[in-house]
């Protein structure tokens, strides 16, 4: 005699229905997809995508050449990828420059600032979630 195991049941993952673009104050995910005509836009002109549980990720969509941004100090963390374009990131008084297939890290609660210097294209998730 064998012993078969039983296959575990698959069961489709079918999101509740929420509001197109209704990602604020998320605690668990509740949208698996958001299309780009649900982005919404932040003040410093990033698009925040989709927030997950713990996460959220936002682009910078050819963000133009300008001044150095004001330093600041941001209650999450943030991971970002450069797509192309070219930036310093001055980070804990360290300046970086980041170029096209560059990746970052800037801890929660550490002063930056950054200088786009190419017109710049990034991608960026941010723990917690944010709507900076």
């Amino acid at each position: 005699m064998t012993f078969t195991p039983e296959r575990p049941r698959k069961t489709p993952l079918t999101p509740p229905e929420t509001p197109r673009g209704t990602l604020k104050g998320m605690t668990k995910p509740t949208m698996y997809k958001v299309s780009q005509s649900d982005t919404t836009h932040g003040e410093g002109g990033e698009h925040h995508l989709i927030q997950g549980q713990h996460s959220g990720m936002r682009l910078w969509h050819r963000e133009e050449p300008s001044g150095a941004k004001p330093e600041t100090t941001n209650d999450y963390e943030t991971l970002g990828y450069v797509i192309e374009g070219a930036v310093n990131l001055t980070v804990d008084g360290q300046t970086l420059p980041l170029k096209s297939g560059d990746s970052y890290c800037v801890p929660r609660g550490v002063s930056h600032t950054y200088h786009v210097t190419e017109t710049l294209t990034a991608v960026e998730v941010t723990t917690p979630a944010t709507s900076k």
